[in-house]
């Protein structure tokens, strides 16, 4: 026979705290890839031409990794949460 195991409290909030530190590190992620590209509109013609290339991959491999980073975190949170929930 399987028993019911009580939720955990503690557990379901942990998840749900380590969920929403990684939606707010993704939103931290999207406002920072926002105000790069405005930085980068807004650069004079030869500095554009000669240094944007090199600086949207830098900075869009370093976007990239911390959109994985947060996201994978967000992840956790959700694995956290539903670990805590009552099962049979």
């Amino acid at each position: 026979m399987t028993e019911i195991r009580p939720a955990d409290a503690v557990g379901k909030s942990l998840g749900l705290i380590v969920f929403l530190i990684g939606v707010v590190m993704l939103i931290g992620v999207f406002v920072l890839a926002y105000r790069d590209l405005i930085a980068a509109a807004q650069a004079s013609g030869l500095s554009r031409l000669l240094n944007l290339p090199a600086t949207l991959v830098y900075k869009g491999a370093l976007l990239f990794i911390m959109g994985v980073v947060s996201s994978a975190i967000a992840n956790k949170g959700i694995a956290l949460y539903q670990a805590a929930r009552t099962t049979e």
